[in-house]
Formats: C-alpha cells, structure tokens, sequence
C-alpha cells in the first residue's frame, strides 16, 4: 500500500488513493477530528510516548499548575582529553551534572518541524535520554504507519511524505531539513520514500476534480509556513508547476502576536528598581510557551521576586512567576489558539484565563487582531506580488485561487486574496485534509520526487568478517542502541551526521587485538568510512593515521565505568575489499580498553 503523509507543524495524518477515492486513515480517537494528529509527543520518565491529542491531556494533567523545582543531578563522569605540555595528552576525569527540574512526569513537544529550520538543531535530553531530531521525528511518522497498517491490514511500506517549499531561508537548511525527514522514514519503517512539495500535492487533487485547463495559485498557510505556488491544472496534461514561493510565516506566528499584547499582564512597560525599564530579554522569553520556564530557574527568578519589591506593578510581577514557575504556558497558549479561531467566525472573542495570580480577560475584536498581525498581512501581500512576477504573470491571468491549511481560514487573509483576485477566483479546500490527499494521490500516481541523497542510506557492505573468529555484524547507527556484539554497552550521545548511517557492530573483547587485519569488509561502491575510536589513545595505530579526526564530531558510550568519549576519524574509501586493524595495533601507545566502531557512507 502506497501512503501520502502531511507530517505538519501543527497537524499531521495520512491517506490512501485506490484510484476512485480517498481513504483517510483514523489516527486520533481524543481528536475531534479522528482522521487529524495533533502534532504533539509527550515522552514520562519511563520513556513511554503517548501522541496528539493523548499527550496534550497527559501534559494537561500532569504537568499543569505543578511548580517547577530545578536541582543539580549527576549524570556520571566523563573523560576530558586536553594538550599537555610535550607529545602525550593529559587525561583526567570530570563529573558531569546538569540542571533540571526533577518534579517533571514527562516533557511535552510541539512543533518539531519547526526545530528543521535551525541548522545547529540535533536534538535534545530527555531525562537521560539523548534523542535526535530525526529519531522525535520517527515517533509520530511509525505510529502513522502502524495505524494505516491495521486499518488496511496490509504493508505500507511506501510513502510520499510532504515537505514546504522551503524550511529557511539557506537552501542549504532546507536540504539538511529533508533529509532528516527521509532518515526519520527510514527509522519509521519505511523502504521507498519520495516527497512532494505541500501546495503541488493540493494542486493534484484539484486537477482530478476539474475537466478543464485552469491556471491556478495555491495560497497554503499551515501553523509553520505559507506555500504559493502557480500551477496549471486541469484537464488531460498533468499538472505543470510554472513558480513557487515559500514564506516562513505560519499560525504559530500569529499566536505569538497575541500573546505579546498580554506580555502588560506579566510585566511590560513596568519599571522596577525606582524607574529602570522591566528587562526586554525576561519578556522575550513569553513568547513561546516552550522557553517561559527558563525564567524559573533560580537567578532570573530571584530577580523577578526581588521585582515584586521595587516595581511599580507588584502584581504583574506576582502573575510572571505564576506562569513561569507552574507550567501555565501551554494552557495559555491553548486559550490564545482557541481565540484565534474563534475571530475566524465571530467579529469579537473573549479570552479569559485565571490561574493562581494569574487574571486576564481581553474581549479580542478582529479588527484589533488585524492590526496585531499587520507585519505578517503585509508579507504576504508582498510574497503574492512575488510569486506572481517569478510566474511572469498578472493576477487577471489567474483562474482560481485555491486556500488550504488552518491558516488560511484566517478573514484577513480570505479578504486580502478576494481583494486581489476577486470573489469569484477564490476557493476554500479542506483546510486539514486536502494537502494529505494530494499526497496520497501522487502516492497512487508514483510521481513523488526521489531524493538523490537515498544511495546514501544504502548499505555498501558486502561482508563483515573478524579476523579474530568473534561475532561482528552489519548495524544502522541510533542512539542508545547496543554498539558492541558482547557487552550491552550503549551509544547515549550520537551526532546527528552519523545517525542512521549504515555501520559495523563490533566484538569489545577484541579491544587488545594487535593485528593489523583485523576487520575485513567489502564496499560495493565508494564509501566515507568513520572510526569512532576511543579518545584515551596517547598515540593511534599506523592503520588509524592515514584517517582525517573530524574535530566537530565526538560519540559518548556508557559503560558500567562511567561515560567515555570517542573521537570519530574519516577516510575515502574506493569500491573492493579492504581490512583495518586492532585498537591496539602497532603504533598505537595510550591506555585503550575499548573496542572501536565503524560507520560507512556512500559516496
């Protein structure tokens, strides 16, 4: 069974095409809407993950009105390798702890497509976990597939999965963005993946609604970006793309412009210290639900409680450390989003919100909500001018307007496009369904875009063999995996250019081994092969030299003894049959008890 996926911002689901129709697949029963997932992953503190609406409610539940309490916990001892004054490195050990809030049940994530934009983004700590982005991303995307799986009761082991036009600005980011979109499909199970840009996917489901030839924009405005795209659809020809835009505003945007006009209730134009202005930086840090905590470790908090003192507005000092110190901001948020939509139907909302010291109630009218998002109605309206001079176009050439995405509901921008186009031009589709059953159609079709990097997650391997007689065997990197074959010693931290990649799990015990064959294997094609050697070695085998250390890349291994830290070497490798030898092979001079691990890139 071929699938499409939307994996969206806010949103995400998945669907079928058999040629004659649509087959949404049931992910969310919480949901209101079954067939949508709420794009949430709430992990507790025995790793379980419960997803969409489910974690919303366990966060809610769990996390809610409970006060936070940072504590300094250690996590262990890790090896610190520097310089010393003649050839040998110095080695001493140093105890690890980090800071944390130790009343925590679990940790919620929302938006995770978004963290794709930030190229220094790889992952992040989860209790004691280390999970990469590709592997958050693999969590929702595998439990998509395991639902279609039962609702079909067949293989899906195919997949177009979307993508916006663009993740960044960087072309760059974008691709690095895709590509751990691809890796996380992989993880997820999946054996052929291609993608499809978002709006291009909701231009193939019009085309097979209309008979005739039409030039079409597709105004796509999801919680994370607006997508343009003109298109010819319609017809017998396939759909022709003639130009595309992205722009990285989204709904999540326009929360956040709302909930700056409350930053007044938490501060905001108070002065403090006898008239000194509130620190903006404690204010940006309300923007987001996600980083209001930070101002509850200890040394911001001090100075918010020292605030209640000196400003002039004790109150709104009382209500920030409210929502700072008992997990009120997803709540929060909650009620901004439930306005928002409420101002695409009503002229006027409420938004009531009581918590503790917490008191605001705004009655919200649209035109106020307009003029809070002016900056973002302005770019847009200078992003249609643009997409249209890409196309060499005017706007009387466009046939039909086609709206989709959450956002897209939004009157300011329906009126924004009826005033550009005209009434009649513009059509609403589905707004959370039509991009996932474009994809499915594409799916169906097998015109989604193979990516030309997929030869990479291939293995070149043809054999793996020990010249020691002990098990060694083909592997796919991840963390906290078992890296070696004889003793479940585990990958905690694993840069983000080796996850996923094709490896060789090796035995530890051969750690002594002083031949210089020791690991024989066979490329198929032409390779980057990484080392990922223990750090401790004063002095590395004569076989290790002719690799290139990576000074950007470091793997910790935990061990009964504490976490040890390995330094990853590179070296091109042509197609054929090669051999490396021992950790203690001949050169080598260091203290080393450790065996090594292999990962292999195709060239």
């Amino acid at each position: 069974m071929r699938l499409g996926i939307d994996f969206g911002t806010t949103n995400s689901s998945v669907a079928y095409y058999d040629g004659e129709q649509l087959h949404p697949i049931h992910l969310d029963p919480a949901s209101e809407t079954p067939n949508i997932l709420p794009s949430l992953i709430w992990i507790d503190r025995d790793y379980r993950t419960q997803l969409g609406a489910s974690a919303a409610q366990q966060y809610l539940e769990k996390e809610t009105g409970r006060r936070i309490v940072w504590s300094r916990q250690d996590i262990g001892a890790i090896e610190i390798i520097v310089a010393g004054a003649g050839s040998s490195p110095i080695h001493y050990w140093h105890d690890v702890h980090i800071v944390t809030d130790i009343n925590a049940h679990g940790r919620l994530l929302q938006s995770i497509k978004t963290a794709l934009r930030d190229p220094r983004y790889e992952g992040t700590v989860i209790f004691d976990h280390y999970y990469t982005i590709d592997e958050l991303i693999a969590l929702v995307l595998e439990a998509m597939k395991a639902r279609a799986e039962a609702q079909t009761e067949e293989p899906c082991d195919t997949v177009v999965l979307g993508r916006p036009v663009r993740f960044s600005d960087n072309p760059g980011v974008t691709a690095r963005a895709e590509e751990i979109l691809f890796r996380a499909a992989r993880f997820a199970g999946f054996k052929k993946i291609s993608f499809q840009l978002e709006p291009i996917a909701a231009a193939h489901l019009y085309h097979r609604q209309v008979s005739q030839r039409k030039v079409a924009l597709v105004f796509d405005f999801g919680g994370g970006t607006l997508d343009l795209t003109v298109v010819n659809v319609g017809g017998r020809q396939a759909p022709e793309v003639i130009a595309t835009r992205g722009t990285l505003i989204g709904g999540d945007d326009l929360d956040q412009r709302i909930m700056v006009s409350l930053l007044p209730y938490f501060g905001a134009g108070a002065k403090v210290d006898g008239g000194a202005d509130f620190p903006p930086e404690f204010l940006d840090q309300l923007h987001t639900w996600q980083t209001m905590p930070e101002l509850s470790r200890p040394e911001p908090l001090s100075k918010i409680r020292h605030y209640q003192k000196t400003s002039d507005q004790p109150q709104a000092m009382l209500a920030l450390e409210t929502l700072v110190t008992q997990n009120i901001g997803f709540k929060l948020f909650q009620e901004i989003e439930r306005t928002k939509k409420t101002l695409t139907t009503e002229l006027l909302a409420d938004l009531h919100f009581q918590h503790d010291h917490i008191t605001i109630r705004e009655r919200l009218l649209r035109r106020s909500f307009e003029t809070l998002i002016q900056p973002e109605l302005t770019q847009v309206e200078a992003d249609i001018e643009a997409v249209l001079r890409d196309a060499g176009i005017r706007t009387d050439h466009i046939d039909v307007v086609l709206r989709t995405g959450g956002t897209s509901l939004v009157p300011a921008y329906v009126a924004m496009l009826e005033r550009t186009f005209g009434h009649d031009r513009v059509q609403a589709m589905d707004p959370l369904t039509s991009v996932v059953g474009g994809m499915a159609i594409v799916a169906h079709e097998g015109a989604g875009m193979a990516p030309d990097y997929a030869y990479r997650y291939e293995s070149p391997l043809a054999y793996v063999k020990a010249t020691s007689g002990r098990h060694y065997e083909p592997t796919i990197l991840r963390t906290q995996m078992s890296c070696y074959t004889d003793r479940d010693y585990r990958i905690i931290n694993l840069p983000l250019t080796l996850s996923g990649l094709h490896g060789i799990r090796t035995a530890d015990l051969d750690y002594e081994s002083r031949s210089s064959r020791l690991l024989r294997f066979k490329l198929l094609r032409p390779s980057k092969v990484y080392v990922v050697y223990q750090a401790k070695a004063d002095q590395l085998p004569h076989w290790l030299r002719g690799f290139e250390r990576d000074e950007t890349l470091t793997v910790d291994i935990k061990t009964p003894g504490g976490l040890y830290p390995f330094f990853v070497y590179t070296r091109d490798f042509p197609e054929g049959a090669f051999a490396i030898g021992g950790a203690h092979a001949k050169g080598y001079r260091g203290v080393v008890f450790l065996n090594y691990l292999v990962a292999v890139k195709p060239l």
